[in-house]
């Protein structure tokens, strides 16, 4: 439990807080939009999947991005980490990188990552993969 708290930047109090459903509960706000990525590929491998897609993301324009899914033991959950590249307009690019965790629910892959931006600005996003129709939907909410 520790170690997840750590990657996702909360503390472990508050991590058992949220978990055992005692007491205040974290608010979000939407930075943008849902918004829906088509998925470019999928590389199964015996230690890492990696995931790639793009599409339109609000804030961010035209992203392409990377997943890489490592497995815990039961193989049906793990650590997610990547990078991920917006095209705003012809001059303005951003980046970003981000690490968590994902499990899975029947076919969908369900990622919950903590994201860094280049532009300074802070994300928590849940990402859910439907591998039955290659795409990814995307909740992008505001940390920072």
């Amino acid at each position: 439990m520790r170690i997840i708290a750590m990657i996702l930047g909360l503390s472990l109090a508050s991590v058992t807080t949220v978990a055992d459903d005692h007491g205040a509960k974290m608010a979000l706000e939407a930075r943008q939009p849902d918004s829906t990525m088509n998925v470019t590929s999928v590389n199964v491998g015996t230690d890492q999947t990696t995931i790639t897609a793009s599409g339109k993301m609000g804030a961010y324009g035209k992203v392409y991005t990377t997943y890489n899914l490592t497995y815990g033991a039961d193989r049906s959950s793990g650590f997610v980490e990547g990078n991920g590249r917006g095209v705003i307009d012809a001059e303005t690019v951003v980046s970003g990188y981000f690490v968590g965790v994902w499990h899975r629910e029947g076919s969908t892959i369900v990622m919950h990552n903590t994201v860094h931006v280049s532009d300074g600005s802070q994300n928590f996003d849940v990402i859910r993969f439907d591998a039955r129709g290659d795409t990814l939907q995307h909740q992008v909410y505001v940390l920072r």
